[in-house]
């Protein structure tokens, strides 16, 4: 990374996100942009994409719908593509819209997902969990995601929630990782035609037989979004973030959270030793360990971000992780301490477009933390195993085992 301007705050640094550099040196670089350069500077195809990881800039633009308009793309799906320029186009609904249809896409899908109605699904998540353990637990040693985290999405977010055919569940979970995290341009794009082919169908069926208090179903019937009736187009894309999103940052976040337990036996018997502090170390895990290294935005008019004048049309791209991680904001941003004063982060976004599916995360979260403590107050990370993380567009672990005892 060259080029970088300090002292004054208002510099642009370059660097190259889909970068083997920028993946082995991830957080190094996203200190150094905070420190010596308002905002980094990707180059995608040829056009230049305003890189934000200060927390004040993340929040400005995410609490600005009107100047930072999410209506040309906010999803980067994964693989190498810097060769091609920024998508243009909404892919995901209603992440893909701005006010006032986004709201009304919310107030239909919202009711499905307040804390009232997904406590409802916590004796589910922990029965699961007890399932799962119990099939990992007695070999002594076991992957954390494909063994873990995985299954339990898959099994409650897919069954339990979307009521997803039972032979089509795992195609989906392959696909919804393959979008975020595929090795190539070409993988995550074949994950995308497949997933959208796979929700369509299912849009068709539940339109046909829509099934009683079923979230899927209540996008299905609706009749009026903002003054007219959606399209099936449009109904597709909203099925395909509902059946997706969670799946790649909820196991994302609680694998990063496992696996800092594995490696600081410390902060282990702390958490084991008092599990009221579950709650605490998971939110400690959302912002240390949240996925989202870039979202787009679209600036609408002439305006300025942290110094920097941006003009109509330009690409800003938010790192949700470099945020929670600003220590002009969070003093010793790499220290977990589930005693923290303000640990008030944006995993989740902020304002008009915070994830719809916060509350269900959380319980997750929360739930099978719980049980793997209480199962396995003890655990250490695998030894003889390699270790790699992704960077882009979300940060997290490919995989890693534990040792029970």
């Amino acid at each position: 990374m060259s080029g970088a301007q300090s002292g004054a705050g208002h510099g642009l640094c370059p660097v190259n996100l889909w970068s083997e550099e920028f993946n082995d040196e991830f957080w190094p670089t996203i200190g150094r942009l905070q420190a010596e350069a308002s905002l980094g500077v990707h180059t995608q195809g040829s056009t230049p994409c305003y890189f934000a990881t200060r927390f004040q800039d993340v929040f400005a633009v995410l609490r600005d719908a009107g100047t930072f308009s999410s209506e040309q793309g906010v999803a980067i799906l994964g693989g190498d593509n810097r060769a091609e320029p920024p998508k243009n186009e909404g892919r995901f609904l209603p992440e893909d819209l701005d006010p006032p249809v986004h709201t009304g896409w919310r107030k239909i899908i919202d009711p499905y997902l307040t804390v009232k109605r997904v406590a409802g699904y916590e004796d589910k998540i922990r029965e699961v969990t007890d399932e799962l353990l119990g099939g990992v637990l007695p070999g002594g040693r076991f992957p954390v995601m494909a063994g873990l985290l995985r299954p339990l999405q898959l099994k409650v977010v897919f069954s339990e929630i979307l009521h997803l055919p039972g032979d089509e569940i795992d195609d989906w979970m392959h696909w919804s990782h393959d979008l975020f995290v595929g090795e190539t341009p070409e993988i995550a794009g074949a994950a995308f035609v497949n997933i959208n082919n796979a929700a369509a169908d299912l849009v068709r069926a539940r339109m046909a037989d829509p099934l009683p208090d079923d979230l899927v179903s209540a996008v299905c019937v609706v009749r009026d979004i903002n003054g007219r009736e959606p399209t099936m187009a449009e109904r597709t894309a909203v099925v395909v973030p509902l059946a997706i999103a969670g799946t790649e940052s909820v196991g994302t976040v609680l694998g990063g959270i496992v696996h800092h337990l594995a490696r600081h036996p410390d902060a282990l018997a702390e958490l084991a030793g008092d599990r009221s502090l579950v709650p605490a170390a998971v939110e400690e895990g959302l912002r240390m360990f949240a996925n989202v290294t870039a979202l787009q935005r679209t600036a609408t008019v002439d305006t300025e971000l942290a110094g920097v004048h941006l003009p109509a049309g330009a690409k800003v791209w938010t790192s949700y992780n470099g945020a929670n991680r600003d220590p002009a904001r969070f003093p010793d941003p790499h220290t977990w301490n589930l005693h923290r004063e303000d640990v008030r982060h944006v995993a989740f976004s902020v304002g008009p477009h915070r994830c719809l599916g916060a509350n269900h995360a959380r319980l997750m979260m929360r739930t099978a933390l719980d049980r793997l403590l209480e199962r396995v107050p003890r655990f250490r990370l695998a030894p003889d195993q390699d270790i790699k993380t992704f960077s882009m567009p979300t940060r997290g672990i490919h995989e890693f085992s534990i040792e029970v005892g």
